[in-house]
């Protein structure tokens, strides 16, 4: 009689993660739907996890931009990037559009805490403007009116100018500025996420700008 009782208690012990299983399997495209809505649902104070998940992709990606390019600039390591204050004199010197804010990152974090979608607005064209100037710097031709800054990203990727993770990374940093642009609310904590992910790209840019855009970053995986 025992040993019947501990044969049954086993079996309840294995069919309950075959019932799971099965339930899994049969309400496959239930759960997927429920998950799909958990992902665009929002917090408390109306933020999506979405928008939350993005962020901190960019942030990841800020970290492996950081990482790769470590040794791009020890071959230049006799080339002092530009200090920022300086970053609009050299713009007008190779003959290229001066920053809106003069690659100061520091004048939209002020703005952050008045209004961090304002200040992401103002970021967005920030950056537009630095893609422009990359497409300029490295020679591409591009016709402004055709050109958005994601096409013109794909531009300078193809052309081997930037990194795949800096590509990404830009292209992240676009979409969550344009969310900011089209309403969703941006907490300030995000907003200096964001900036603080922008900073990344911002002190490889000035790097460019002191080498005069004559370097490959991937000259390597060119041939």
């Amino acid at each position: 009689m025992d040993i019947a009782k501990l044969i049954l208690e086993y079996l309840k012990v294995l069919i309950w993660p075959s019932v799971a299983v099965f339930l899994c399997i049969y309400f496959k495209s239930h759960v997927e739907g429920v998950f799909s809505r958990l992902k665009s649902a929002k917090l408390p104070g109306g933020i999506s996890f979405e928008l939350e998940n993005s962020i901190k992709e960019a942030a990841k990606l800020a970290e492996k931009v950081q990482e790769e390019t470590i040794e791009k600039k020890k071959e230049h390591k006799n080339s002092k990037p530009i200090e920022y204050t300086k970053a609009n004199l050299r713009l007008v010197e190779l003959g290229l559009r001066p920053s809106p804010s003069g690659m100061d990152v520091g004048y939209y974090r002020e703005i952050v805490n008045d209004n961090p979608n304002l200040a992401l607005a103002g970021l967005r064209m920030e950056v537009e403007v630095l893609i422009k100037n990359l497409a300029s710097g490295f020679k591409l031709e591009f016709d402004e009116r055709r050109y958005s800054g994601g096409r013109l990203l794909e531009l300078l990727l193809d052309n081997h100018a930037i990194l795949d993770s800096q590509y990404q990374l830009a292209v992240k940093v676009l979409s969550l500025c344009n969310k900011a642009v089209h309403g969703e609310l941006i907490t300030r904590d995000q907003a200096n996420s964001i900036l603080d992910s922008v900073d990344v790209l911002i002190e490889d840019y000035l790097a460019w700008l002191s080498w005069g855009f004559d370097g490959d970053w991937i000259s390597e995986e060119k041939g």
